[in-house]
């Protein structure tokens, strides 16, 4: 048997008092972890560094329910060297972001593919 012990940890601030802030998704990409939650924002962290708060915040539309990374830096097949991250939510469009800097490179919606 393992005894984990947290060694740093950072919670999202509500919106609201009476409202709770949910993270949906979790992936690991080339400059750490990008998470999306209840707020429609993605946040980029440093893994090691949990207490520091998110390295960038990006509003990424609303009702945002999905997170995918896609290609490989180097294409080494190593998990986590994301060039890119996509989010998609019910406002029918999708954001495609540079998981280095949180900037959003390209979106497409509806009317536009």
């Amino acid at each position: 048997m393992y005894t984990l012990h947290t060694s740093s940890s950072h919670q999202i601030p509500s919106l609201s008092p009476n409202q709770t802030t949910y993270i949906y998704d979790v992936l690991p990409v080339s400059s750490g972890l990008a998470t999306i939650s209840s707020d429609d924002k993605l946040r980029l962290f440093d893994p090691a560094n949990l207490d520091a708060g998110p390295l960038s915040v990006v509003d990424v539309g609303k009702q945002v329910t999905c997170l995918e990374a896609f290609g490989e830096s180097g294409g080494n097949g190593v998990v986590g060297n994301a060039v890119v991250v996509c989010t998609a939510g019910r406002d029918g469009r999708v954001r495609v972001l540079d998981p280095r800097s949180g900037a959003v490179v390209g979106e497409v919606g509806d009317g536009e593919c």
